[in-house]
């Protein structure tokens, strides 16, 4: 009796003390979609092994509920801390409700049939079994389909990139894991069959379900085939080197002439840069290009991540609308980069290789310092063992992923900029950088470290650099997968936003105001768009003299404006100034002086609020925040003739750093729709000025693009377009 105890107990044990070690092992000590994948695939091959052991006393279902007992005791620890620390989330448990008990079943199942069929090697055949499911099954739709998540019958499923997004139980998994009860279920009673009418009955109708769930697997999300996408997205425009298939309801056709010229310019460039040779015309790169993040995220599991599948045969990158400006030229680096990858996925062993050469040509994502500034405002230097780890296959996502996509960018650059060509694609081919350059770590770290030391940093260097480097990673979060109230109802207010639907946009915006208990930015936000649609009364309602920002305080004085009441505005602008003087900002500086001066707050509100134009006249009183704003809102809205009439009188006037971004905006499109002069003058006058070193290679980065376009309007058979 003691023994029997003894025994329960470190049965009980062993699961509980297994969950407290994962505790402390990063991503699976979380009550989540990690902890559960991993134990419903141990699950599974522990039941389907143990399934053929054959002992006539047992019975079948209570021994799979057993080993299911243990590994849910393995979530014990992990439940309770997930409790206490505050880390529970509602789709963690949803996770480890679908994920382990069907896997269970599942490989017990299999077993079970092995055993009843008295096959040889039974054992040995059913892991081969789950071996092919488990790994065979994933690397067929790795290797065959676009997307980036993945279910599976042994280990229930992966969602795709887990870093900057929400992981959430989805239909998808749930349909899924119902077809793996099936199978359960089917291969249970197939042993039966002949002798059981019972079983009969269950067996076909679990058949039947298999075989229609399956016929559904794209209609539910599980697998997404290249022709799906295509479908679904409806929009399709083809260039020299591109097949563009894109969202043809949240795309104009303008954008997407503009995209495809994009598509272009960047290849020739990349392709210049990394002394690449031709391409096979009938080799078109297929780019897909989705509506917005959350559309990205139900056709291929990437929500915020830009990714190019490069372990696929066909060429192809996937990027979302609001993510274009920023990552499509980095994205075909990927692409193009395939030429000199490795045979076996295309791309290079060494991801510090892979995101270090496309941050490298792109030239980072800070729009205000370069990759090299922002690396020397973050003294130390990393070492050589430092450089060298990050480089290597497994150290580049154990850090900050910021800190090692501008580190490797730096270094890649300097190498670029210093060595041949060939010896980076040499080393991006092997994996081995040190292996491809005359030098080793120590002196490649050495010179790179000399070339650092000649960079010029400042304060807005200083702040982008900290404001990077203190991104934590994944692992280091304490709660990896929570998100709080606000977070989930601000992220559906930019779905909403994204997907042009006003109303529900304002109500989400309304229940995010609630859920952030009206902080400052949000209800700045909230005020700003209700005043854009016209609610005015709305924001007079909720506008206090007590709130403590310069920003609230001008779009209270907006909204009494906007309705006469004068008297009102000015209380508000008196708030407004004297929080100001109390903590000057230069960048709120031009909003607050739009409205001090009456004619000015009076152009600006018919812009903004009224949505009316400004004439030349008008135009040429506005200060130089209302004239930026007047292109930007031209551009947006796609008035073209407004575009040119504004831009041939803004170069005429002094132009400023302040507003580059808008400069660099107006240059690109003007290029586009062919006045290429005026283009020209614009980056005339801004090189004229005192710029930034990452504004200078925008700047160079447009005369490119001038040139090419240029070129593109003298080819033979385009004398049409002089």
């Amino acid at each position: 009796m003691t023994d029997r105890l003894s025994h329960s107990y470190l049965r009980l044990l062993g699961p509980i003390l297994t969950g407290t070690v994962l505790l402390f092992t990063p991503l699976l000590g979380d009550f989540h979609i990690e902890s559960a994948l991993l134990v419903a695939l141990i699950g599974c091959f522990w039941a389907g092994i143990r399934a053929c052991k054959m002992d006539a006393a047992k019975n079948d279902f209570w021994d799979a509920l057993q080993i299911a007992g243990d590994i849910f005791l393995v979530g014990l620890p992990l439940l309770l801390n997930a409790l206490i620390t505050g880390c529970f989330s509602i789709h963690g448990l949803g996770f480890w409700l679908i994920f382990p008990l069907p896997s269970v079943y599942f490989g017990y199942a299999i077993g079970r049939l092995l055993r009843l069929w008295q096959l040889p090697y039974w054992r040995a055949i059913a892991v081969a079994i789950l071996l092919t499911v488990s790994v065979g099954l994933f690397l067929f739709e790795l290797l065959n389909y676009p997307q980036v998540y993945f279910f599976n019958h042994v280990w229930g499923g992966w969602p795709g990139p887990i870093y900057d997004e929400v992981v959430q139980v989805s239909s998808s998994a749930v349909f899924f894991r119902a077809v793996t009860v099936l199978w359960a279920v089917l291969l249970w009673h197939l042993p039966e069959v002949n002798r059981d009418q019972y079983a009969k009955w269950i067996v076909g109708f679990a058949a039947i379900g298999i075989l229609v769930g399956y016929t559904q697997l794209t209609g539910f999300g599980v697998i997404s085939p290249r022709s799906h996408l295509q479908n679904v997205l409806g929009g399709h425009q083809s260039t020299d080197h591109f097949e563009l298939y894109y969202d043809k309801r949240l795309y104009s056709d303008y954008e997407i002439d503009l995209l495809a010229k994009e598509h272009e310019f960047y290849y020739r460039q990349i392709a210049n840069q990394l002394a690449l040779p031709a391409r096979d015309s009938t080799n078109k790169i297929e780019s897909y290009l989705y509506g917005h993040p959350w559309q990205k995220k139900a056709l291929v599991g990437a929500k915020f991540t830009s990714y190019v599948p490069v372990w696929l045969q066909q060429d192809q990158l996937h990027i979302a609308k609001q993510q274009i400006d920023r990552s499509l030229k980095h994205e075909l680096v990927h692409v193009m980069a395939k030429q000199f990858g490795n045979v076996l996925f295309n791309a290079s062993w060494s991801i510090g290789l892979i995101e270090g050469l496309a941050v490298a040509i792109d030239g980072g994502f800070s729009k205000t310092s370069t990759v090299d500034q922002i690396v020397v405002s973050e003294k130390p230097y990393p070492k050589a063992k430092q450089l060298q780890q990050s480089f290597s296959p497994l150290g580049f996502y154990g850090g900050r992923s910021g800190v090692n996509y501008i580190t490797s960018g730096s270094f890649v650059q300097y190498l670029m900029r210093r060595y041949p060509i060939a010896n980076l694609k040499e080393a991006y081919r092997s994996g081995d950088l040190a292996g491809a350059y005359p030098k080793g770590w120590e002196q490649l770290t050495r010179e790179w470290h000399q070339h650092l030391d000649s960079v010029q940093v400042d304060s807005v260097d200083q702040q982008v650099a900290s404001q990077i480097y203190s991104i934590p990673s994944l692992f280091e979060q304490a709660c990896p997968h929570v998100v709080s109230d606000f977070a989930e109802t601000w992220d559906t207010f930019h779905f909403y936003e994204a997907e042009r639907d006003t109303t529900k946009m304002l109500q989400a915006l309304d229940k995010a105001l609630s859920a952030a208990d009206s902080v400052a930015p949000i209800k700045a936000q909230w005020s700003y768009h209700h005043l854009v649609n016209g609610d005015y009364q709305q924001v007079q309602q909720a506008a206090a003299r007590q709130d403590t920002t310069v920003e609230l305080q001008l779009l209270y004085a907006d909204a009494f404006a906007l309705f006469g009441n004068t008297n009102r505005a000015a209380l508000f602008m008196d708030r407004a100034q004297n929080l100001f003087q109390q903590q000057p900002d230069s960048i709120l500086k031009p909003a607050l002086d739009t409205r001090l001066d009456s004619v000015q707050w009076q152009i600006y509100r018919q812009l903004t609020y009224y949505h009316n134009w400004p004439d030349s006249t008008t135009f040429a009183k506005a200060n130089d925040r209302t004239k930026v704003r007047s292109v930007r809102k031209a551009i947006d809205r796609e008035r073209w003739i407004l575009v040119n009439q504004y831009a041939a009188q803004l170069v005429k006037e002094q132009l400023h750093q302040r507003y580059f971004d808008e400069y660099q905006r107006l240059i690109h499109h003007l290029a586009f729709q062919g006045n290429i002069e005026l283009a020209s003058r614009l980056i005339g006058k801004l090189s004229a000025i005192s710029l930034r070193e990452r504004y200078r290679e925008r700047l160079e980065q447009e005369r490119k693009w001038l040139l090419f376009l240029s070129a593109q309007i003298c080819k033979p058979g385009n004398q049409d377009n002089l």
